[in-house]
């Protein structure tokens, strides 16, 4: 799957506004392009329009101005299927917990291939392999959802978008709320999804989350990208790339440089010699 933005504004309309007054825009001439199965991060404070973002990726936001295309097709040309690109690309909200409906968690995650019309064998089928990606055995099939510790909610929730088989994943700040195991329960399982070959898409204001798993990040300040590149660009201080001077980035958006990198360069400044770990390596198992 490719994703273009082309010069995309939006504003959110309020009375005797006009969203084409160019002050009005929560999101300003973004330009860009993700390909599966890139490990994308788009980083930024509360407020920098990250989650107006990510509605616009599957068309529940509208442009103001711009395009965006989904494999070189304009999503809001008339005649376009909307449903269908929603099953390719499985959007994740910050908290999908909150979306847990059903009285087992077999009937949540069979919830979008009963939609999808498939045959009671098929739905079952999905059902299991989704549980199994999500590291959940088949005996929380008949578990009442609202009984479940909050990690398992949030793998539950998952697995429910995974039914879909999507191409690609959006998600929202996918560690709020999880206490440590549960976040590193999460950092595998996302890992674990890109190296099988599914694109990610993980909005953050976690620079030490995404030191860990993203290959490439966008850095989102008022509405506008200010950054774009690998997270090495972001915040190595000796990057040939770095212009203006990383830090300076992620002190604009109001974004906490990644505590290794801190260490790393305390040490520096103190002539220390030494080697940490690849942040990946602390991840997979």
């Amino acid at each position: 799957m490719n994703i273009t933005f082309r010069e995309v504004c939006f504003a959110y309309e309020r009375f005797g506004e006009s969203a084409g007054d160019d002050k009005k825009f929560q999101l300003r001439n973004l330009s860009f392009e993700i390909s599966s199965p890139q490990f994308v991060a788009i980083a930024g404070r509360s407020g920098s329009g990250k989650t107006t973002l990510l509605q616009m990726f599957n068309g529940l936001l509208r442009p103001a101005r711009g395009e965006v295309l989904i494999d070189q097709q304009n999503i809001h040309a008339r005649g376009y299927d909307l449903a269908a690109l929603r099953r390719r690309l499985g959007l994740v909200f910050q908290f999908p917990e909150a979306q847990l409906f059903a009285a087992t968690v077999r009937e949540d995650v069979g919830f979008a291939p009963r939609q999808q019309k498939l045959s009671s064998a098929e739905t079952e089928a999905r059902t299991l392999q989704a549980l199994q990606e999500v590291g959940l055995s088949e005996n929380f099939l008949a578990r009442d959802p609202f009984t479940l510790s909050a990690g398992e909610k949030r793998r539950a929730a998952l697995a429910g978008i995974l039914a879909m088989q999507p191409e690609m994943l959006i998600l929202d700040e996918p560690t709020a709320g999880l206490d440590a195991k549960g976040i590193v329960e999460i950092k595998t399982l996302l890992w674990r999804w890109h190296e099988q070959g599914r694109g990610l898409i993980m909005i953050s204001h976690d620079l030490d989350l995404i030191a860990e798993l993203a290959q490439r990040v966008f850095v989102l300040h008022q509405g506008e990208i200010i950054f774009n590149g690998s997270p090495h660009q972001l915040w190595d201080d000796r990057s040939e790339n770095s212009a203006p001077a990383p830090f300076e980035i992620c002190a604009r958006a109001g974004l906490a440089v990644p505590r290794a990198e801190r260490l790393k360069r305390l040490l520096r400044a103190k002539n220390i010699d030494f080697m940490l770990p690849s942040p990946r390596s602390k991840i997979l198992p």
